[in-house]
């Protein structure tokens, strides 16, 4: 989800610093675009501050699987293109998971693409975590439940990057596709559970990428 906020000259001010240390701007179709993604530091309390589903709160072994999860997830939503994803890094494009989001608005994600330098985003992890406890069926266990919260944030990021990756002219979300990585919003189950697939921001990535 694209928006702004009071941390935008922040960020666009950190964009042009690692541009200055040296950041390597994308220059051509064939080169490899550079993902990092990570957590900061979840605190204790909202590990614990979910719903009764996961009682006594998230474990750290929990915290990791969704970690893992999550990163797969992105992995493997843009397996078909020349993108590369690491952890904390320099570079052009960035999504960290965070407690919440300081913004009025709230909500799950929120990016900030600054043209020629990439984009800087945030994914709100005590949103999620709820969203797939909220979502999830009645008979799912505890394991499939941290995995959901782990593929409820590799989606997300998957959308911030998109955004990222393609900048403000495109729409994506105007993708009424409710499995699909470019729906506008998190508060569905197709978020957490089921399949997720590609919808209009497909041909626009492999245009991007000089793909056929």
């Amino acid at each position: 989800m694209l928006r702004t906020s009071r941390q935008v000259v922040i960020v666009g001010v950190s964009l042009l610093l690692a541009a200055a240390m040296g950041v390597l701007i994308i220059r051509s179709r064939s080169e490899t675009a550079t993902l990092a993604f990570w957590f900061e530091d979840i605190s204790e309390d909202a590990m614990r501050t979910v719903p009764d589903r996961l009682a006594g709160g998230l474990l750290l072994d929990e915290m990791k699987t969704i970690e893992t999860v999550s990163r797969d997830e992105i992995v493997r939503a843009f397996r078909q293109y020349p993108i590369s994803i690491v952890g904390r890094a320099a570079g052009l494009y960035h999504v960290r998971v965070v407690d919440s989001l300081n913004s009025p608005r709230g909500g799950s994600a929120e990016s900030h693409v600054f043209p020629g330098l990439g984009g800087q985003g945030f994914i709100n992890f005590r949103n999620l975590a709820h969203g797939a406890i909220a979502y999830a069926p009645t008979d799912a266990s505890r394991q499939e439940i941290v995995a959901a919260i782990g593929r409820g944030i590799g989606r997300t990021a998957v959308h911030e990057f998109t955004h990222q990756l393609l900048g403000r002219h495109a729409r994506i979300d105007d993708s009424k596709d409710m499995q699909s990585y470019e729906h506008g919003s998190a508060n569905r189950r197709e978020q957490y559970y089921g399949e997720m697939r590609w919808d209009i921001a497909a041909p626009m990535l492999k245009q991007k990428f000089g793909l056929k």
